[in-house]
């Protein structure tokens, strides 16, 4: 009697581009639910977690499957590569994710002034947001290593000038005034808070801005802290080069003499 081969599907290939297609899926629903503040960022994270240890079984099934190809000549090659495929595609942001959290310094909280950093104001900052602290001078040495170019700003003219210009910067970053503490001939100091997001994930800061009367000429600090994320992942520095850089050219642009109009 003629023997007949009957050729095996491997199990763990089939299973593969299955766990891997729930990771990938997984995982772009909940950026794009957390870049529209749809969820918490905690919830963001634990979710992210789940699709990534989804993505390693999907590529520890397809090792398997090509293993079984291998040795046994099991069916289940493509659907190997068709799960590797997603888990790479799953994993890869995550672990630049983790990566950045690694090399990063750990830090949150991004001030101008680490001596006297300009305050938050009332409850404009969310009641479950990371606490903030009085003081940062206890960072200064690291954050001046990372971020050598970050510092505030010394302007020509009067506060409600100045005032002007952050505004129409904030305007064209699209970052929406939140609260406003201080009157400008009454105050020798004007803050301004406002909240940033990132563009990929959405991860929130907090952000304020302290103008201070120095008689002729106005001086601008800027402090940004990350709402839920214990390291921000240089976010914070970077809201403030950016916010900075454009009000240089903002103040560049404007006439000193539109001050007396």
């Amino acid at each position: 009697m003629r023997k007949i081969y009957v050729r095996l599907t491997s199990y763990a290939a089939l299973w593969s581009p299955r766990f891997g297609g729930v990771s990938l899926l997984a995982l772009v629903i909940v950026s794009l639910l957390h870049r529209f503040s749809l969820i918490r960022t905690h919830i963001f994270l634990v979710c992210s977690s789940i699709a990534g240890l989804l993505a390693l079984i999907a590529l520890f099934l397809a090792a398997k499957g090509l293993y079984d190809l291998w040795e046994n000549g099991d069916r289940g090659g493509l659907k190997s590569l068709k799960g590797i495929v997603y888990s790479l595609i799953t994993l890869t942001p995550i672990s630049a994710f983790l990566f950045m959290w690694c090399v990063m310094p750990p830090l949150n909280d991004i001030s101008t002034d680490t001596d006297t950093p300009p305050h938050f104001i009332g409850e404009a900052r969310p009641a479950d947001a990371l606490p903030v602290a009085a003081d940062l001078s206890g960072q200064a040495n690291l954050q001046l290593k990372e971020w050598p170019e970050l510092s505030g700003r010394r302007y020509d003219g009067s506060p409600d000038r100045i005032l002007k210009s952050v505004r129409n910067v904030l305007d064209a970053q699209g970052w929406p005034i939140k609260a406003q503490r201080g009157v400008d001939g009454e105050d020798d100091e004007l803050f301004i808070e406002t909240e940033a997001k990132t563009f990929y994930l959405g991860f929130i800061s907090d952000i304020v801005i302290r103008l201070t009367d120095e008689g002729d000429t106005t001086f601008v600090d800027m402090r940004s802290a990350s709402r839920y994320l214990y390291r921000d992942l240089g976010v914070d520095a970077s809201f403030i080069l950016t916010f900075m850089d454009a009000l240089d050219t903002e103040m560049l642009s404007t006439p000193i003499d539109q001050d007396n109009e």
